[in-house]
């Protein structure tokens, strides 16, 4: 199966803000494909997960939270958010609002950008 991988300018900065590389972007991402549907489901936002992703030499409790949603019938997975688990464990209510109305603009493009190639 083939996954396109969209992620934010905000997602993409942080990732870097962290030290992360592109080969750890990759290692998620080939994560992610297999496993898409391990991540805890957050109760809010239209479907998004979350994942326990370890840092080098850091572990999972250590690690990073990345926040995405992954919709198979497009095959796309959109990388939301990424934060240390030190700086916060869960996302706030506000976020999961902002959160679920940008999962609502998403599918909206999405069936749209499908309907206009079925035409």
């Amino acid at each position: 199966m083939k996954v396109e991988f969209v992620s934010f300018d905000v997602f993409n900065k942080i990732w870097d803000d962290l030290g992360l590389t592109d080969d750890d972007l990759k290692d998620l991402q080939e994560y992610l494909i297999i496993n898409s549907e391990n991540g805890s489901v957050i109760q809010g936002t239209g479907g998004v997960r979350k994942i326990r992703w370890a840092l080098k030499n850091k572990g999972k409790s250590g690690g990073i939270r990345v926040l995405y949603i992954d919709f198979v019938a497009y095959e796309k997975i959109y990388l939301l958010m990424v934060y240390p688990k030190n700086q916060k464990d869960n996302i706030s209510d506000r976020e999961k609002k902002i959160i679920k109305q940008l999962v609502t603009e998403l599918k909206y493009e999405l069936r749209r950008k499908n309907h206009e190639k079925k035409l």
